[in-house]
């Protein structure tokens, strides 16, 4: 009787294994190409938006003014007008940093989780910085559009430019991509100039329309995420679990 009673308990010892699998391992991929393709979108927009601002300061500090072969009336424009919105290109400066460094430290989580199996306080702070990602970029998105949607269709007007030679043109507010789009409507004296323009304006609508990937990445990313975190969050009630039955 006693030989049967050790024979049975032995045999239903590895009821409960002790298991070494990582539940994570499965969602590394995942979670580290959605994070990298948010820091590398970010980082394209960023080199984007700066390449914005070195060309404004470049014109403001260097060109000063554009001459225009107005018809019958030749004048020179200041490259800036009175009234120029920039906080929404700070803000998408911003939003592509912090896109850029929360790419990084979501690949850092991946790659960290990957090799440990025991629950990792990480998840929980890259779900929360991802959920301020979405939030943030979101509203830089609206913004943008917004203040770019109210700016457009203005045109730079020769009387009043004629006029306020050596002034900033007074009318109107501008974003810098609607500004020198309107500068590209007139007959500019030098060709180059024109063709640089209409580069660096092409690069200002590029930046304002990568925002939307930008908030898919996050999306996805959070997404991915959030199945981590859920994941991890259910292995640990597994094991605690496993535990109570063991000691019972």
């Amino acid at each position: 009787m006693g030989l049967a009673q050790h024979f049975h308990r032995t045999s239903a010892a590895p009821a409960h294994p002790t298991s070494t699998t990582n539940p994570m391992a499965s969602l590394f991929w995942p979670l580290f190409a959605s994070n990298f393709v948010l820091s590398a979108l970010s980082i394209a927009n960023l080199g984007l938006i700066s390449s914005m601002v070195a060309f404004l300061l470049g014109q403001k500090h260097k060109v000063h003014s554009y001459r225009v072969d107005w018809p019958g009336a030749a004048f020179d424009l200041n490259v800036e007008p009175a009234h120029l919105w920039v906080d929404h290109g700070h803000t998408s400066n911003g939003v592509a940093g912090y896109g850029f460094f929360l790419g990084l430290f979501g690949m850092i989580v991946a790659w960290r989780v990957r090799k440990s199996a025991r629950p990792s306080k990480l998840i929980t702070a890259l779900l929360i910085l991802q959920i301020l990602a979405v939030i943030f970029t979101l509203s830089a998105l609206v913004f943008v559009f917004a203040v770019t949607n109210q700016t457009k269709d203005q045109h730079i007007r020769a009387p009043i430019a004629a006029n306020n030679q050596g002034k900033n043109y007074p009318e109107f507010k501008w974003t810098p991509e609607t500004w020198f789009k309107a500068v590209l409507d007139l007959p500019l004296a030098d060709a180059s100039r024109h063709d640089e323009i209409e580069s660096k304006v092409t690069n200002m609508v590029a930046w304002r329309w990568m925002l939307i990937p930008i908030l898919f990445a996050d999306v996805i990313a959070f997404g991915v995420t959030t199945a981590a975190w859920r994941r991890q969050r259910r292995g640990s009630t597994t094991r605690a679990n496993s535990a109570n039955s063991i000691e019972k």
